[in-house]
């Protein structure tokens, strides 16, 4: 009788590293920000944060953010912050309280980098709104001319009227001036 022979078997180890494509859009957790700004900050300040999430991972999670076209959203401009994913609403013109109280404008976040084969699924962004009421700041009063041109005769007695300046102060709820 022959031998029996066995069977032949080894093993190994075999690593599968998965990549997280890019296949889910941001989503904004709040559909409304609300933020009130003093009417004297800056031009180029950073006035906001908004952020959107992305469930997705690594450079195919980066988000784009855009203010959506319109008149509510000229006065801004968003960036996007690389560490966090933020979008940083900016000042872009100087705010009047006495010409407009409020602004409501739309941003939007979408993937930066989308993998080319969910294109045809459906948009990959998501909007917000941002509502920001601006807060009246005290102005000082403001002269209707810049230059006043008046004569006296040098005799002139002492406390006659020989002309007058007229300011007005341009708050809400203005004072008088004196």
């Amino acid at each position: 009788m022959g031998g029996q022979l066995g069977g032949l078997a080894g093993t190994t180890t075999v690593n599968i590293t998965l990549t997280d494509v890019n296949d889910n859009p941001p989503r904004f957790p709040k559909s409304m920000l609300f933020s009130k700004l003093p009417e004297s900050s800056h031009v180029g300040s950073a006035i906001g944060r908004i952020r959107a999430v992305d469930p997705d991972f690594g450079k195919n999670a980066e988000i784009e953010y855009n203010i959506v076209p319109g008149d509510g959203g000229n006065l801004f401009d968003i960036t996007t912050d690389e560490n966090t994913q933020e979008g940083v609403i900016k000042l872009k013109k100087p705010l009047d309280f006495e010409t407009k109280k409020a602004y409501t404008f739309k941003v939007e976040a979408s993937n930066l980098h989308l993998d080319h084969r969910f294109h045809s699924v459906g948009p990959f962004k998501d909007t917000a709104t941002v509502k920001i009421n601006v807060l009246d700041m005290d102005e000082p009063p403001v002269f209707s001319k810049p230059l006043y041109t008046m004569e006296v005769y040098e005799d002139t007695p002492v406390g006659t009227i020989i002309g007058a300046v007229t300011a007005q102060d341009l708050d809400a709820g203005s004072s008088s001036v004196r």
